[in-house]
């Protein structure tokens, strides 16, 4: 739909990436302001959620809402006031949505006129009534869910399927297709290696959540990044808070971004941050979970499956590369183990993943039941963990590499105050290593509906610009592939 808009010379805004400076609310409704047209994308997640339920309103209420339908929805699934009989039903493939397309255009061209077909916008000239639309493919809720099964596996070698209903216990991928993947990363490593270059050579830039930044880069490139050490932990030594040996992160002890920076001392084997490890190891609750600031309110409304599986991931990565000072070696392996208990708790039936339990707006269990997996896995052996079969269960297809979900919640601080929590994960990475992660340890039907993800997972294509200029996006992919790719080489 944004590539069709953008050809047709609309200018379309999608939120990707939050500005620095900026707050995602108040971004968010700049933008809601200065559209033309916001095009609502409804679905059965999308008319749940608080934050598209108030987009839409503002929209309506502003008479710039064009609606349209991803699933085919009833009058009673809407919320009151927010059903609109003519929305356009676009499905959720290619081929339903070019049924449609030349429909949607006349739509968007019916409230605000053609656009600028012979080009790509221009900028803004003073008096100039520019056609900007908002395109609601991330805002709030409405997103992630939306468009989470829209992709189809379309990647299956010929014959794949075949070969697996008569094998059902062949590997996920063979040698040369490992071989062929990680090969075909070589640009994007290259590319993300120089950016972490330039950014720690960038010093009137730097600022604390760097920290954050620069390690994600190094992690997802420790070989082509190896010359950096030196600069990224002096650095690290000027930006340090003395207190809690850790990083402000928008302006918060964020427990992600710290979590990052003891991959990359496992990743560079440099021996981690001593008084980092010891903040993160006290700011564990006893139950095993982390929130997703070192300074918020210990009890279960802050509890995060996301920073719980990074950090344990980071712990483990940090205890194999062997740059964990001994004094503190048994306390991480205890809090690797609690956090492990955690992930995978919940009746067999299958636990509430949730990014914050008491708010309703975060229940994507197959993303978060593949982050336990992937950190369950990096601390050991995925093979029957509760996470790997909930994951399993619920997994479906793989959303595209660029998507990613904002949390969009407030975390009560221990001193009173709220922080809140913008940070945007993406989802794709974490879904295609779970599954190849789960794939060894799950029964034959369940391994013929993993295939074909962990083959669109192999086939990433790291030359796409909407991917490699998300750089994040692409040093986390990168990071999680490596970890998957070395349990498949493993066996």
């Amino acid at each position: 739909m944004r590539d069709a808009l953008e050809e047709a010379g609309y200018e379309v805004f999608w939120d990707q990436s939050t500005p620095p400076g900026k707050d995602w609310d108040s971004w968010i409704r700049e933008q809601l302001a200065g559209a033309r047209l916001v095009i609502a994308l409804w679905t059965k997640a999308s008319v749940a959620s608080p934050n598209v339920r108030h987009e839409a309103i503002i929209a309506r209420e502003a008479e710039k809402i064009l609606p349209v339908m991803v699933d085919d929805l009833k009058p009673t699934d809407f919320p009151m006031g927010l059903f609109m009989v003519q929305a356009l039903l676009i499905g959720r493939s290619q081929r339903q949505f070019n049924a449609v397309k030349a429909k949607f255009l006349e739509e968007v061209h019916a409230r605000i006129g053609a656009g600028d077909a012979a080009g790509p916008p221009q900028p803004a000239r003073a008096g100039k009534d520019r056609r900007k639309l908002y395109l609601g493919l991330g805002a709030g809720a409405l997103l992630a869910a939306a468009l989470l099964l829209v992709f189809l596996p379309r990647f299956l070698a010929p014959g794949a399927s075949q070969q697996a209903q008569q094998n059902p216990d062949a590997p996920a991928v063979t040698p040369q297709q490992l071989r062929a993947s990680i090969e075909g990363e070589r640009g994007a490593r290259a590319r993300l290696a120089l950016r972490a270059e330039r950014t720690l050579a960038e010093p009137e830039l730097i600022g604390t959540s760097w920290a954050w930044a620069v390690g994600q880069l190094i992690s997802a490139t420790p070989e082509e990044s190896r010359a950096l050490e030196g600069r990224y932990f002096a650095y690290l030594q000027r930006a340090v808070r003395p207190e809690c040996g850790c990083f402000l992160i928008y302006n918060t002890e964020q427990s992600i971004g710290n979590a990052w920076v003891i991959i990359a001392s496992a990743r560079l084997r440099h021996p981690a941050p001593q008084r980092l490890l010891e903040t993160i190891l006290a700011a564990q609750n006893p139950e095993g979970w982390w929130a997703i600031s070192f300074t918020a309110r210990p009890d279960d409304t802050n509890a995060a499956v996301h920073a719980t599986a990074v950090l344990t991931i980071a712990l483990a990565e940090a205890r194999r590369a062997g740059v964990i000072p001994a004094p503190l070696r048994p306390r991480v392996d205890a809090a690797i183990a609690r956090a492990v208990g955690w992930l995978n708790r919940g009746p067999r039936e299958g636990a509430r993943w949730t990014d914050y339990p008491n708010d309703e707006r975060r229940t994507e269990n197959l993303v978060f039941a593949a982050m336990a997996t992937v950190a369950t896995a990096s601390a050991g052996d995925v093979r029957g963990s509760h996470a790997a079969q909930a994951f399993v269960r619920s997994v479906r297809s793989l959303p595209a590499p660029t998507e990613n979900s904002p949390s969009s919640a407030y975390v009560e601080l221990a001193n009173g105050q709220r922080f809140f929590d913008s940070y945007r994960h993406p989802l794709s990475p974490w879904i295609g290593a779970a599954a190849a992660l789960a794939h060894a340890g799950a029964a034959p039907a369940d391994k013929a509906r993993l295939r074909p993800i962990i083959q669109q997972w192999l086939n990433v294509d790291f030359t796409d610009e909407n991917l490699l200029r998300q750089d994040w996006i692409a040093a986390e992919t990168l990071f999680l592939r490596a970890l998957a790719f070395r349990a498949l080489q493993a066996g």
